[in-house]
């Protein structure tokens, strides 16, 4: 996923279920109506689509999906959180 600003991503990514793409059933490839491009238009190549709260279920989502949507938490979480301070000695 694209993102701009990694702490508004890491709020939508973490605010809304997130599950598999329905346009490319998660594969984040485009398919053979789209013959010039490589991803998914849908999901920019992701995967995955946001849902509306009570729209999935946990037991909806794929395990792959899971996986992807911890792995982009995941990342953009290390890019927002703030270094640690060195300590003086």
């Amino acid at each position: 996923m694209r993102c701009a600003d990694p702490a508004e991503c890491l709020y939508f990514l973490t605010s809304r279920p997130w599950g598999d793409c329905t346009a490319c059933d998660g594969t984040g490839w485009a398919g053979e109506e789209a013959p010039l491009e490589i991803f998914c238009g849908w999901c920019d190549g992701s995967g995955l689509n946001e849902y509306s709260p009570g729209g999935i279920t946990s037991a909806q989502i794929s395990d792959r999906a899971k996986e992807r949507h911890a792995e982009h938490v995941a990342r953009l979480t290390a890019l927002v959180s703030p270094a640690p301070l060195a300590v003086a000695a």
